[in-house]
């Protein structure tokens, strides 16, 4: 899959590989807990603290069934960089979304946008899925307003947001949950 930007670089997809494990970790702990990320709408280090994700668990990912890591890549010539990924699983008829992460150094490209557009198509074309679901915590309005202009709603289900290893630094934070139909 690809997309071009209004400079000249063009987004590409692919899915992650066991090389990509070091470069996608880095990549999630960059737009959700440092860098720019604290002075970004993406960031998250306002809310909790801990890592986001760790290797291990990005390699338990790569090697899980139904489960896949789509890629966004900035390619300009000769050079690519890794600048978004996505984390999609089949559970039954639907795709579960998880760990979307857009460099926050990149974010005006498009490439939330491209995962999401992929990740809709990837559902349907590979794992014949009727909605994409995921969550959102609950201390991300501006976040959970950038899916419903992409078309997702609310379930008016919650869950617990206690992710191993994570420290609230505000109180009451819980997963607003969202699906978007996929049938046409």
């Amino acid at each position: 899959m690809s997309q071009t930007t209004d400079r000249k670089a063009e987004l590409q997809g692919r899915l992650a590989e066991h090389k990509d494990i070091e470069p996608v970790e880095r990549l999630v702990q960059y737009a959700f807990r440092g860098g720019k990320a604290a002075k970004s709408w993406t960031g998250e280090e306002h809310l909790v603290s801990g890592p986001r994700i760790t290797i291990d668990a990005l390699k338990e990912m790569l090697i899980a069934p139904d489960q896949v890591i789509l890629l966004a890549e900035l390619v300009d010539g000769a050079e690519q960089k890794l600048v978004g990924c996505i984390h999609l699983q089949k559970v039954g008829e639907h795709v579960h979304i998880g760990m979307l992460a857009v460099d926050p150094d990149v974010q005006s490209v498009g490439a939330g946008k491209f995962l999401m557009n992929w990740t809709e198509q990837y559902a349907t074309q590979h794992y014949k899925s009727k909605q994409v679901v995921g969550e959102v915590v609950s201390g991300r309005p501006e976040l959970m307003d950038w899916y419903l202009r992409l078309g997702y709603e609310k379930t008016g289900e919650t869950a617990p947001f206690n992710p191993e290893g994570v420290t609230h630094l505000v109180d009451g934070l819980h997963f607003v949950k969202i699906r978007k139909n996929l049938e046409r």
